[in-house]
């Protein structure tokens, strides 16, 4: 119990709350281990529960008609899936895998919209997440529509990075990501992002290793880039916050 109450309280979203809902919530959710490749949900099975990542990593996908995987997003420690259940969704519309041996917090739609009902102000919080995925993937998507594989290779490692990287002190940054991984994220073939991945190894940009790479020189990937983007790709190194 204590240690089901330790993750939900340092997770972003639940933090504010006063310690006896933490308890109550804690007391009403169930605490999983599961081993990597573990399938929490597939598209298409009943939307009825929520999700916190308490350890590893969970990565969100789907699969078009022809057997090809996108994966949509790549969730660490403290993040929440499955939150679209108290948003309307009845069915699912992605799968949802561990990509490392993880632990999980389950927690019911009906306990989450009951929370939701006694602090309403926790609705917004979830509203505005929901925006915030759904404009990332927007993003991901113009990327894939109009940029070139080298582009996309670039955008997803500097995301990435941001979001689960660990940087060194000779101020590269590891990523437990393998070429797989890549392959669905940026939507190309694992042949086209190895090929590219060996060009920036080659030019001394980055390094791999077993399931990972290392952006050796990240600004130098950034120079990479042979279009304009409308944001400054250079702040996604800003990782003060969100790389240890």
């Amino acid at each position: 119990m204590q240690r089901r109450l330790w993750y939900i309280k340092n997770a972003a979203l639940f933090s504010w709350l006063q310690q006896d809902e933490l308890q109550r919530l804690a007391s009403r959710s169930e605490m999983v281990a599961c081993k990597k490749e573990t399938t929490f949900y597939f598209a298409h099975e009943q939307s009825d529960s929520i999700y916190l990542v308490k350890e590893g990593r969970v990565k969100l996908t789907r699969t078009s008609a022809e057997g090809r995987e996108v994966i949509l997003d790549i969730l660490g420690s403290g993040e929440i899936f499955g939150e679209l259940a108290v948003t309307g969704e009845e069915i699912r519309t992605h799968s949802a895998t561990a990509v490392d041996d993880t632990l999980v917090c389950i927690i019911t739609r009906q306990e989450f919209e009951d929370l939701l009902r006694r602090h309403p102000e926790m609705a917004l919080r979830v509203l505005k997440l929901v925006g915030l995925r759904r404009r990332e993937l927007e993003m991901r998507l113009e990327d894939l529509i109009f940029q070139p594989v080298a582009n996309r290779l670039v955008l997803t490692l500097l995301w990435q990075a941001r979001r689960h990287g660990a940087r060194d002190a000779d101020g590269s940054i590891r990523l437990p990501l393998t070429q797989k991984d890549l392959a669905h994220l940026v939507g190309a073939s694992r042949e086209a992002v190895a090929e590219q991945i060996a060009e920036f190894k080659q030019a001394g940009l980055l390094d791999t290793g077993y399931r990972s790479l290392r952006l050796v020189n990240p600004q130098g990937l950034i120079r990479t880039l042979t279009t304009e983007l409308d944001f400054d790709v250079s702040e996604l190194l800003n990782t003060d916050s969100t790389v240890s």
